[in-house]
Order: structure tokens, then sequence, then C-alpha cells
């Protein structure tokens, strides 16, 4: 499949970029990036022809799995992953649209692209009780 051809992601193609700068970084090809590419929590282990697919923007399942063990070849921290994954292929992405995310807590709220703090006020409210704090 082509990059051009079906699916169109909307959002780019982030988690392919994950791949493809790995891969660009260690100086490896798919197979050793596949062997650095190991899931901490279940011993998961993704095919250099799955790397492969994903850094050539071709639809692939997704997993948990998949998702650590890519963060881990790629040496970056899990949830930034998922966040590119979740933009790729479910079209969703992930950020905090309220600016209050300090060096303790981040947060972070999945939504459709497009959405602003002022389109989420129950998701503002949610937070605030979730923290404690009086919803405005």
């Amino acid at each position: 499949m082509a990059k051009t051809d079906e699916p169109a992601w909307e959002l780019g193609t982030p988690f392919g970029a994950v791949v493809r700068e790995a891969k660009a970084a260690r100086k490896v090809g798919y197979r050793p990036l596949s062997d650095l590419a190991r899931d901490p929590v279940t011993g998961y282990q993704p095919a250099h022809t799955l790397l492969w697919k994903i850094a050539n923007d071709e639809p692939v399942k997704l997993s948990p799995a998949l998702v650590r063990a890519v963060a881990v070849a790629a040496e970056r921290p899990v949830r930034e992953v998922q966040i590119a994954a979740a933009a790729q292929y479910i079209g969703l992405t992930a950020d905090d649209p309220f600016g209050e995310s300090d060096g303790e807590a981040t947060r972070s709220v999945a939504h459709a692209p497009g959405l602003s703090a002022d389109d989420m006020p129950l998701v503002r409210e949610l937070l605030r009780k979730l923290e404690g704090g009086a919803a405005s």
C-alpha cells in the first residue's frame, strides 16, 4: 500500500513517524529495531515486518503491548507514543486544553481535533471535582 492510498490519515502519521525516527536515530534496520522493541509489561516483541508496516503508514492492529514496545525501541515516554498512535489510527488527539498542567501533574484529555477548552465545560468541571477543587 502506498502512503497516498486509503486510509487517509486525518491527523498525519505521528505513530509511523515515531518508528521512522527511532530507526534513523539508532541507525539500524527493522530487524535490529524489533530486537530493541520489547514491551516491559508482557514481554511482547513486534516482528520487524510489523514495524515496517507502521513506518510505512499501513494499517495495523494496535494493542497496548505494541505501543509500549515501540516506546521502548524509540526511547520515548509511553504516553507520548500512545498519543501518536491514537491520533494516527483513531483520529483522536490528546493534550491539555485547559493549560493547567504543571511539573507535578500533567493533564491529558483525549478529544476530537479542533475542540477547545470552551467546547468542554463538563470535562473541566469533572477534572476539578476529581482534584477536590470547586467546579466553575
